[in-house]
């Protein structure tokens, strides 16, 4: 096995040779970075499966109260008006981020809202009640504004080199 030696140091024995970084070097920072993320993925992760649960919870509760068929039918029928809303929130929002990038003007309060939109369209269109009230809650401007205000505050926190970067402060 051959190791790669730095340019200028062929015929010293021993010099010049490229070492990574030791682990000693990194440890503290992977140990913090390892636990954040580690925090971090088991909160999706209990999102991910507490959602279901509530929603299943919902549908046996008001199954019982209204009958298992008209439930199901509530479901499939509860995000299909705001299903077509989004979609011309959507085209709206579109248009006016078009706008900003034309007329050379920072997008971000556009790119948000549109984020924003999008979500709660996706929400939307899950099959759910709880998944359709935050769908129809991002549909209002005023909670999406507020929502992407506090997202906002969360990446410039996490990532300020991006946040100096983008310049998303202007939002």
């Amino acid at each position: 096995m051959r190791h790669a030696r730095a340019p200028g140091t062929a015929g010293k024995p021993g010099a010049g040779l490229l070492q990574s970084p030791s682990m000693s070097d990194i440890s503290p920072t992977l140990k913090t970075l390892d636990r954040d993320l580690l925090f971090k993925v088991i909160l999706f992760l209990l999102a991910y499966a507490v959602v279901p649960l509530a929603e299943i919870f919902l549908f046996i509760y008001l199954g019982t109260l209204m009958g298992n068929y008209l439930v199901l039918v509530a479901a499939a029928v509860a995000g299909l008006p705001g299903a077509s809303i989004s979609l011309g929130q959507m085209r709206r929002a579109r248009a006016r981020l078009r706008l900003k990038v034309i007329t050379d003007q920072r997008p971000g309060r556009e790119l948000a809202e549109l984020a924003g939109i999008v979500v709660g369209g996706i929400l939307l269109v899950t099959p759910g009640f709880l998944t359709d009230l935050l769908g129809y809650l991002l549909m209002v401007p005023a909670v999406r504004e507020r929502f992407g205000r506090m997202l906002k505050k969360r990446l410039a926190a996490a990532f300020p080199e991006v946040n100096g970067l983008f310049r998303l402060l202007s939002m």
